[in-house]
């Protein structure tokens, strides 16, 4: 009887502390992911994260022109990171590519960032696969990082105001990204 009673007084001990764990937690919430992972250039915070600013970043295209984020402000961007060796990546192509074709004329911008590949292959892989949109040389991977990549391919859809709004891990569809830049385009 005595050790029943000492289990049943531990077991509810114990329930009545998770639930004041929840409760606190629940109350004072858990941080943003963008508070561990942003940093704070030029007064504004930054973050690879929905719902943050993304980080900006410069380099130099396939044709050899310097290009910025930030010179895109006021656009919609999606960033794609890829790699010749990935074969998912190779599967999404065309349907990033006739959304930007179908989008392009509306204010679209595609970034398509290659993973420190030489350009040779890289040439290769645009040409056949029949890409017109800028492909991005991130030659040190200092985009990734900037972006703490997880795996390719992986897509961020910049909004106008430079903010986040979709971040899409691994092979993404035309029908996904035609609803998540639609609200941004003009008709």
């Amino acid at each position: 009887m005595m050790g029943g009673a000492r289990r049943e007084l531990l077991l509810i001990g114990a329930v009545a502390c998770m639930v004041a764990a929840f409760l606190i937690v629940w109350s004072a919430g858990l941080p943003e992911r963008a508070a561990y992972t942003g940093f704070v250039a030029d007064g504004e915070r930054y973050a690879p994260e929905l719902n943050a600013l993304a980080p900006l970043f410069e380099a130099q295209t396939l044709e050899g022109q310097t290009l910025g984020l930030a010179d895109l402000r006021g656009k919609v961007v999606l960033i794609n990171f890829w790699a010749t060796w990935c074969e998912p990546c190779k599967a999404e192509m065309p349907d990033l590519q006739a959304v930007y074709e179908a989008y392009q004329s509306r204010g679209l911008v595609i970034l398509g960032v290659n993973l420190d590949e030489g350009q040779a292959d890289i040439r290769r892989w645009v040409g056949t696969l029949g890409l017109t949109f800028d492909i991005m040389l991130d030659e040190r991977q200092q985009i990734a990082a900037l972006y703490q990549l997880r795996g390719q391919p992986s897509s961020y859809l910049v909004a106008p105001s430079g903010v986040i709004t979709q971040v899409y891990y691994g092979p993404t569809t035309r029908q996904a990204l035609e609803a998540a830049i639609a609200p941004f385009l003009p008709a």
